[in-house]
């Protein structure tokens, strides 16, 4: 299994298995598309490898086909979300011995989705686990997990993937090499949203290019090319859309000025515009564009829309 941009996690992990220390249960935090389900499979198998994620034996393979009989995802057995019927069921199975060794891995993904009554029922379980269960999390928000169940997990927080690394992923996987770089660069090496971008026939990445192009003319001081990105839409819905992407873009250019800027949507763009321009200019460049957004007058007249907006930026 592949761990990509991963490898200080990687060998942390590794190190404390070897010592025979790893945690009951491991909860991994951090952005949606970072890699923490991937994390979570590799965990089980530090958990039921006899040779600690060789990623050759039967329990290996079968884990990283999401086919192995102890390890429950268990979010997946609930339907995709946690219904507290299902979740009650599992949580009853805990009490079967594995079917195959000595250690059942139970993972809950997304474990900031859960209601109240599903991480209660979950606490009385990891308070006291049979000596055969090991929990694996991962989660995006920990500010909602109750502090009784954070302080009887072990958090590990996953980095975001670097582009390159991304590019490398979405390359193993089958896509254009040329391609997958592009989208990393855009979407600043989340794979999660270079692979939702192309769900929609690439009708989302034509907008987003759009938005690209309107930025890169704001960050040169262009004019006339960040009306020609706005005139080159045709419908109103993509109009907006643009706009949208374009105060994204925008808004990373703040985090940049402010001094966060490792998650960004087009952060090439971002960071062009915090190079060129004042944190007022920006903040004035926000305004205009939530003005047009909020009085809607592309409705009225699109082409205005991107005259108007082009002379409130410049």
């Amino acid at each position: 299994m592949i761990l990509y941009g991963k490898d200080g996690l990687k060998r942390k992990l590794d190190d404390i298995a070897a010592k025979g220390r790893l945690p009951h249960a491991v909860m991994f935090s951090g952005n949606e598309g970072c890699g923490r389900k991937t994390l979570a499979r590799y965990t089980a198998q530090l958990f039921l490898c006899e040779n600690r994620a060789c990623g050759e034996c039967t329990a290996c393979r079968n884990i990283e086909h999401d086919n192995h009989p102890d390890v429950i995802f268990v979010k997946r057995e609930c339907g995709g979300k946690y219904v507290m019927e299902n979740f009650r069921g599992i949580l009853s199975g805990t009490v079967i011995k594995p079917n195959n060794g000595d250690i059942k891995v139970y993972v809950f993904e997304d474990c900031d989705t859960m209601l109240p009554q599903h991480q209660n029922a979950l606490l009385k379980i990891i308070e006291e686990p049979p000596a055969h269960l090991r929990f694996v999390f991962t989660c995006e928000n920990t500010s909602v997990i109750p502090e009784t169940v954070m302080s009887r997990v072990t958090e590990f927080e996953v980095p975001d993937m670097d582009t390159a690394s991304c590019a490398q992923c979405l390359a193993d996987g089958g896509m254009d090499r040329k391609r997958a770089e592009e989208l990393s660069l855009t979407f600043s090496g989340n794979v999660a949203k270079c692979l939702a971008a192309l769900d929609d026939d690439n009708a989302e990445m034509k907008l987003i290019e759009a938005a690209r192009a309107a930025a890169a003319a704001i960050g040169c001081r262009d004019g006339f090319g960040l009306a020609a990105a706005l005139a080159g839409q045709t419908g109103r819905a993509e109009f907006a859309r643009v706009i949208d992407c374009l105060a994204d873009i925008l808004r990373g250019s703040l985090a940049v000025k402010y001094g966060s800027g490792s998650e960004l949507f087009c952060k090439k763009e971002s960071e062009k515009i915090a190079a060129e321009f004042s944190e007022n200019e920006i903040v004035n460049m926000l305004d205009a564009v939530f003005e047009l957004e909020k009085n809607e007058i592309y409705n009225l007249n699109l082409a205005l829309s991107g005259v108007y907006l082009t002379s409130r930026i410049f």
